[in-house]
């Protein structure tokens, strides 16, 4: 298993984005906003929409009004960053991303993506274009005969994670998700350095947790108000004996942090952005033990 310890993306962070910034009108002190009204809060390191909870509202500030306004999420550029899977950044043809990473930086996460392609280039202030990678978003899981590749719908990637790139200190990452003439899609889009714990074992469950509410009538009769989901996992890992005790110093630190966890490359059912629910280590034998972790995904 390997964990990616995500970099703290800020303005100083988001060099460019092709992302434009224009969703609904920034807030004025002196308009008056009708009920429903959406209003855009930019500032350092702010980026947030806010919904009016009442008619005539003028002169409240919408960060310090929550009578007044509600926080519905980030800007459209910003969703790429906002901790939350279901709200998906949007751009037609392409989503392009350009940090000025901070420390050491060698895996990219996208999650809840809808595009045909992803490129990412690392540039090094001395030694330039270290890496620059593209590959295809189109799935082959379920693909077994040649009945399959010809007939099945074709299906796209909906996570993707690349753990390869080169750990540079301080590097400049482009992203690019592409799809001409199609609008493009991300949830979540995470960069840091990753870190591998453990053989991860025969035995790992993948599920769901869904929200949604299924109300059925007394004909029965079902009325379905469709809400998001999040990933969630139960994993056991062979760990040396030599790595036990950082091993819980390093879990015990990322508690209330979200961090991408990565079950097998193989499989991206296994691939969550979210937090460990409960995890317990057994010093089961004298070269290693056995570390037992339940994960839950963010919405």
């Amino acid at each position: 298993m390997k964990l990616i310890r995500p970099m703290l993306v800020n303005d100083a962070a988001l060099t460019a984005c092709n992302i434009p910034e224009t969703d609904h009108t920034a807030w004025i002190v002196g308009t008056t906003y009708a009920l429903g009204d959406r209003v855009r809060v930019v500032g350092t390191n702010i980026h947030d929409i806010y919904e009016s909870l009442q008619a005539a509202n003028t002169g409240h500030t919408p960060a310090s009004s929550p009578t007044w306004w509600l926080k519905v999420g980030a800007t459209n550029r910003w969703q790429l960053f906002d901790q939350s899977i279901t709200s998906q950044a949007s751009n037609a043809n392409s989503i392009d991303v350009t940090l000025a990473c901070t420390g050491r930086v060698d895996s990219v996460a996208a999650l809840n993506i809808n595009a045909a392609s992803a490129r990412i280039i690392m540039t090094d202030a001395v030694d330039g274009v270290v890496y620059d990678k593209t590959v295809s978003l189109v799935s082959d899981s379920g693909i077994h005969d040649w009945y399959a590749y010809f007939y099945e719908p074709v299906v796209r990637k909906s996570d993707f994670v690349a753990t390869d790139l080169p750990p540079y200190s301080a590097p400049d990452l482009q992203i690019i998700l592409t799809d001409t003439g199609n609008t493009v899609l991300c949830g979540a889009l995470v960069v840091g350095f990753k870190k591998d714990i453990g053989g991860t074992q025969y035995g790992a469950k993948v599920g769901i947790q869904d929200y949604s509410v299924k109300t059925r009538d007394a004909f029965g009769n079902y009325s379905i108000l469709e809400r998001a989901f999040n990933k969630n996992a139960s994993y056991s890992l062979l760990v040396d004996k030599a790595y036990v005790d950082q091993l819980h110093q390093l879990l015990a630190s990322y508690r209330a942090t979200p961090i991408v966890y990565v079950g097998s490359d193989q499989y991206s059912s296994t691939m969550i952005y979210g937090f460990y629910k409960d995890f317990g280590i057994t010093i089961a034998y004298p070269k290693h033990s056995i570390c037992t972790i339940d994960i839950e995904g963010l919405t």
